[in-house]
């Protein structure tokens, strides 16, 4: 199935601060395009199946599947249209080229910080509907030079608004006996990174945050390896268990050492001997669990070739052979290749919304 490349905001301060609501933010789906000819107006009725907030997947009456997006109405009229999934909707609107069509200038405007000027306003405009353009080319790069010169303009506005959450609500959620020096050493680091942060400087901010998190790290301690397996909640035999006990301590104390590359190894000898305790654990689901993840249809012939497939998938773990499962698993998915392509998310930006007998409009 092509995918588009998704677009990635520059917003480095901003992410490193974890403001929110800074961009739109996209979802794993990818951003796909339609050749539908549906005219704009179009009223879709259908179910919905998936619900990311202010986007929803829905699928309509006829079989299509409909990205929504609903980045039109405000945040109090999305909480209160209360989508739920098996929820039945009317949604009239229009069909997009792209998922990235519904972030408009007007939407990006809209969520600017409070504090942006007129003018930077227009400039800012100018410059997103340039970078816009760019990506829509693939010009990645000169996209990325452009969203630097809006950050540049935005962040501090950003940062204004910042209100960071006072020091004894931030450390609560650290579950560690910090002794009474390091609680006062990381109040002060913290209330340094949060001054450095508004001030703009990047780097000693950055410094600052990095020395809390090296307090924080020395309190935490690796579980053991019995720990390890009583979380897991499986038995391990008494044959498998001294190999599998040393890997794992093996790997902790390569890390420990620095030595990556060994580290690696023993951590991937660890999983393979782990893999039947891991499925034990987590077994797989039947056939008929597994094809009801997919909310369409497969003809008959197809389904009886993907059971014979899967059948198969299960054996393979039951027997270790699990250097021949992820060959299989292409199998299974090169059988369902085209059901996904005929049910591609046709983008769809709303502008009314109809559910549980209440009408919104944009």
């Amino acid at each position: 199935m092509s995918r588009e490349k998704l677009r990635m905001f520059v917003v480095s301060i901003a992410l490193a601060l974890g403001i929110g609501g800074v961009m739109p933010s996209y979802t794993s789906a990818a951003v796909e395009q339609t050749k539908s000819q549906i005219q704009i107006g179009q009223i879709v009725k259908g179910t919905v199946v998936e619900n990311w907030g202010n986007e929803i997947i829905v699928k309509g009456d006829s079989g299509e599947r409909y990205h929504v997006g609903l980045h039109t109405f405000s945040e109090e009229q999305i909480q209160a249209m209360n989508f739920s999934v098996g929820a039945l909707v009317q949604i009239e609107g229009e069909v997009l080229e792209s998922i990235a069509d519904f972030y408009s200038v007007d939407y990006y405007v809209k969520n600017l910080p409070l504090g942006v000027t007129e003018d930077e306003i227009k400039k800012l405009e100018l410059l997103y509907n340039e970078a816009m353009t760019l990506e829509k080319n693939e010009l990645w790069e000169e996209a990325g030079e452009l969203w630097a010169q809006i950050n540049r303009i935005t962040n501090p506005y950003y940062l204004a608004n910042w209100e960071p959450e006072p020091f004894d609500v931030y450390i609560s959620m650290f579950d560690y006996p910090f002794t009474s020096d390091d609680l006062l050493q990381m109040e002060e680091l913290y209330n340094q990174w949060i001054s450095l942060s508004k001030s703009g400087d990047e780097k000693e901010s950055g410094v600052k945050i990095d020395r809390f998190f090296e307090i924080v790290n020395n309190y935490y301690v690796e579980p053991t390896f019995d720990e390890y397996i009583i979380d897991l909640g499986t038995t391990i035999s008494k044959v498998d268990y001294p190999v599998i006990k040393k890997l794992y301590e093996d790997a902790h104390q390569a890390s420990s050492d620095g030595d990556d590359q060994l580290a690696m190894d023993k951590w991937e000898a660890f999983d393979l001997v782990m893999r039947p305790y891991y499925r034990a654990a987590y077994p797989m689901p039947t056939f008929n669990e597994q094809m009801a993840y997919y909310d369409f249809e497969v003809s008959k012939e197809d389904l009886s070739k993907l059971q014979k497939v899967y059948t198969g998938i299960i054996d393979l773990e039951l027997n270790g052979k699990y250097e021949q499962v992820d060959s299989q698993w292409e199998s299974f998915y090169s059988i369902l290749e085209p059901y996904f392509s005929m049910n591609l998310n046709i983008p769809f930006r709303a502008s009314q919304v109809i559910i549980n007998g209440k009408t919104y409009l944009k």
